[in-house]
């Protein structure tokens, strides 16, 4: 893949770094960074290399990454050298006409099938492309603080369905979380978050509170780091000033979107002075009217945003948190409130401040209704239901579970749906929430995960309807187990299938121990489950785990393998819950570094509970479970795991 960001200034040289560390690894792949000044040029390649000489000092990327991102990495003077880019983003301005002449003279070198993006925070999409010779391959991206790592970013779609699909693919293939976004000034997250600096402002500008209070009231209130520190850390505040005109002269606009005074004074100085921060300490009435007013702010812009239609609400919600900072999504927080809160904050603050809308919903006191984690789209009569948790690998929460369980029960009773694809944001499957699992304090609640989890799958498995998996990266522990219930798998080949939870002190949870010697036999799976070792793509499919070869396509490979199903073509059974056969003796499997412990009684859970019917042998698993709380290798595994990661082995005690 070639890409081409114009613009080495702000944001330039870390949108092109998280690019180029995306797809440095596949041979032929080059990003190209242009900047028309050669001392920005070379100040935005330095950063650039300064990310990835950090990356190496901390362990975070070895040393063949970094010179793969080195040599894939071209800083360019010449725009002709983009002519064979696949796509190529704009981040060099937000004035319009420069933008138009960075587009007119981009479409005299690049292909005609060449994707075209502009990092906008506010200006639509139909004004940028007006006079492209090609608008409908113009696209709207608008990426986050820190571009290099943050992972969502906005997408306006052109009137070409088939081109907005190639733009989505894009962005995950860079790395990113597509976000779809209408065409509206300041589209979804800007709306919100601009309106939240301008009333930062004016809290300051009006004499309620300081900066350094402003920004500890609300980083203590929903997190964020405080919105003027952000102003400072992002150099933001002409920005804003820019996005707030925009809103104001937009069809929806008021004279109450104006940027405040003191904003727009403010210019480039900063917000806070770094020697002399200032007494943040606050008491509890200036605090209540400084929260009062941004949570109206901040959730009536929210409930705007998706009332209008303008962003599905998963997609506000998880937005709100991962690119804004808020510890909580917005529509999250709003439900913690209670909408009836919500409403009198809202009508208040309007009260006070002409021209500010209170949205339907607060108005009438009704909160939005939708599935945090899971989605659920329709190809005819096939669905595909995507978990959506893309900054934790898609692992199972219970919260999760329940949503994919919602989901499932409600296609089930759906006559119109014959098959079903389950996948996840980017092929990723990881296990259970680490979190949860380290929250368990007895044995009982570790067997009561287990036994609320089982349920769960078991109906996935005896849905009636074909369901196939459609994975392609790391499918591990509860990952891999709820891909066991599905009907069929279709890998890609970035899969890694695995059961690593021996290398955290526990056995699988969620079926593994059952599951998978039934599905790929007792040899083969017990040296899985016992030295947690992975397997890839093209093992997989050799073993059974997967159907037909890995492919790259996997959601369309897996329609493709449900639809052959429908027809008759590709029986699909799931794994057969029936009793096995159990040799006297297991195979030798060397242990390495892991419990002796754990390893007994993960045996004895597999001698026993494959002896019975799967249902059974699931109830097994669960005590087996919650029988590895009860030892020193538990505790060892799991925080060696939250404090080190997967990388480091942990020492285990055999008790």
């Amino acid at each position: 893949m070639i890409v081409g960001v114009i613009g080495s200034g702000a944001i330039g040289p870390d949108l092109a770094y998280g690019f180029v560390s995306a797809i440095a690894g596949e041979p032929g792949s080059k990003v190209y960074l242009h900047d028309i000044k050669q001392e920005a040029l070379e100040a935005g390649t330095q950063r650039i290399m300064g990310y990835v000489q950090k990356g190496l000092s901390r362990g975070k990327i070895s040393a063949k990454a970094a010179k793969a991102v080195e040599q894939a990495l071209i800083p360019t003077l010449e725009l002709s050298d983009f002519e064979d880019c696949d796509y190529v983003l704009e981040a060099a301005t937000e004035h319009l006409p420069i933008k138009k002449v960075i587009l007119a003279n981009l479409e005299e070198i690049v292909r005609a099938d060449c994707l075209i993006g502009f990092a906008t925070s506010g200006i639509p999409r139909a004004q940028i492309a007006s006079e492209a010779q090609h608008p409908d391959r113009c696209f709207v991206n608008h990426p986050f603080f820190p571009a290099w790592r943050t992972l969502p970013i906005e997408i306006v779609l052109s009137d070409d369905a088939a081109l907005g699909e190639q733009m989505i693919a894009t962005m995950k293939k860079l790395g990113k979380v597509p976000i779809v976004t209408s065409d509206v000034e300041c589209f979804a997250a800007d709306d919100v978050f601009c309106n939240y600096i301008c009333e930062a402002v004016r809290l300051v500008e009006e004499g309620i509170a300081t900066p350094a209070q402003v920004d500890r009231i609300v980083n203590d209130a929903i997190g964020g780091g405080g919105p003027l520190n952000v102003m400072d850390l992002t150099q933001g505040n002409q920005l804003v000033v820019h996005c707030q005109e925009l809103m104001q002269g937009a069809p929806t606009g008021t004279p109450w979107f104006a940027p405040p005074a003191l904003l727009i004074e403010k210019g480039t100085d900063r917000w806070h002075d770094r020697k002399n921060p200032g007494d943040s300490s606050y008491d509890e009435a200036t605090a209540k009217i400084v929260r009062d007013r941004i949570l109206a702010v901040v959730l009536a812009r929210t409930y705007f945003v998706v009332d209008q239609g303008i962003c599905e609400p998963a997609a506000m919600n998880w937005m709100t948190r991962m690119a804004l900072g808020f510890s909580k999504g917005l529509l999250d927080l709003a439900e913690d409130i209670g909408m009836a809160t919500v409403r009198e904050l809202c009508i208040a603050y309007a009260d006070a401040h002409p021209g500010f809308e209170v949205p339907l919903s607060i108005a009438e006191g009704k909160p939005v209704r939708f599935l945090r984690n899971v989605t659920v789209e329709r190809d005819d009569d096939l669905a595909v239901v995507t978990i959506n948790r893309p900054e934790v690998m898609n692992a199972l929460s219970k919260q999760t579970l329940t949503e994919l369980a919602t989901a499932f029960d409600a296609l089930a009773d759906d006559d119109s749906v014959a098959g079903i694809v389950l996948t996840s944001s980017n092929g990723a499957l990881a296990g259970a929430d680490i979190g949860e699992l380290a929250a368990l304090k007895t044995p009982e609640e570790c067997e009561t995960l287990c036994l609320e989890a089982h349920p769960k799958l078991n109906r996935l498995a005896r849905l009636g309807k074909p369901v196939v998996a459609a994975l392609d990266g790391p499918v591990l522990g509860g990952g891999a187990e709820l891909s066991m219930a599905c009907s069929a798998r279709v890998v890609g080949p970035k899969t890694m299938l695995g059961q690593p939870e021996v290398n955290l002190g526990i056995i699988p949870g969620y079926g593994g121990t059952q599951r998978l010697p039934r599905l790929i036999g007792l040899e083969r799976a017990l040296e899985l489950l016992r030295t947690g070792r992975p397997i890839f793509a093209k093992q997989a499919c050799a073993w059974g785990w997967a159907t037909g070869e890995p492919t790259a396509d996997v959601v369309g490979a897996a329609k493709h393998l449900v639809r052959k199903h429908l027809a008759g073509d590709a029986p699909l059974s799931g794994v057969d819950p029936a009793p096995m056969d159990l040799p006297d003796e297991l195979p030798t499997v060397d242990l390495g570094h892991h419990s002796l412990t754990i390893d007994a009684i993960l045996v004895d859970v597999v001698r026993t509970g494959l002896a019975l019917p799967l249902e059974e042998g699931l109830a097994v698993e669960a005590a087996g479970f919650g029988r590895c709380k009860q030892t020193k290798d538990y505790n060892i595994g799991m925080s060696n795991f939250i404090q080190n990661g997967p990388r480091v082995p942990a020492a285990f005690l055999h008790e």
